[in-house]
């Protein structure tokens, strides 16, 4: 699996650094290792400047297959058109991203309690599939745009999430994320929930205004992970 990996400017092996980990969706799958960068500037974003001059982060952006079963969420049927019904399931590109994070975590000094995921649409399924599989892995995770098993609310009761959606998404139904969100809440949790309304028109690029927002940064980079 290709994959791009941002080294904040002047690294020292001595000092631990956080990391994000940035999970494209559909159009940008490939083996280019390209377009996951071009397509939007969701991955771009926590490397710029700005950014990294209040804190120096890692950013892991690997690239799914261009495959029927390829992604980071399984999105499409055996003609490569699109299929939500087995969005819960654990891709096999996701595990070779987490794989490839595994690689990065013993090659570099990462701060493992500040490993932080994020996703839009396919990666955004993702996100919350890795985060039930694991844990104990993301100290924060931010989805746009895809959702979550509900059924699995509990093992996120106590997850710092703040889920991105947009009310009229044609491509992956809002319902997705309020779903996860409601479930999460119902179970003890209080994660953050910015739904963008249908007048203005986002529909599947909800995360274009995701990523314009201030305080997305700063939210994410104070989080760390609760010993257990």
């Amino acid at each position: 699996m290709p994959f791009r990996l941002f080294v904040p400017e002047g690294y020292k092996p001595r000092k631990s650094y956080p990391l994000v980990l940035f999970l494209h969706g559909g159009g940008e799958r490939g083996d280019d290792n390209l377009k996951q960068l071009i397509n939007n500037d969701c991955a771009i974003f926590w490397a710029w400047p700005k950014n990294q001059s209040k804190s120096q982060a890692f950013v892991l952006v690997p690239q799914a297959q261009n495959l029927p079963e390829g992604g980071f969420g399984i999105t499409r049927d055996r003609n490569n058109n699109i299929d939500l019904s087995r969005v819960f399931e654990f891709s096999n590109d996701l595990q070779m991203a987490y794989e490839i994070l595994q690689k990065v975590k013993n090659d570099y000094n990462i701060d493992d309690k500040r490993i932080y995921v994020t996703g839009i649409s396919q990666g955004s399924f993702g996100t919350f599939n890795l985060n039930i599989k694991y844990p104990n892995l993301f100290a924060a995770m931010v989805p746009i745009a895809g959702g979550g098993n509900p059924k699995d609310a509990h093992v996120l009761v106590n997850k710092p999430l703040w889920n991105f959606h947009a009310e009229d998404d044609l491509i992956i139904p809002v319902t997705f994320s309020r779903n996860i969100i409601e479930a999460i809440i119902d179970t003890g949790g209080k994660p953050i929930y910015t739904e963008y309304s249908a007048k203005y028109k986002y529909n599947h690029a909800s995360w274009v205004p995701a990523y314009k927002n201030p305080r997305l940064f700063d939210w994410v980079m104070s989080k760390r992970l609760i010993d257990r």
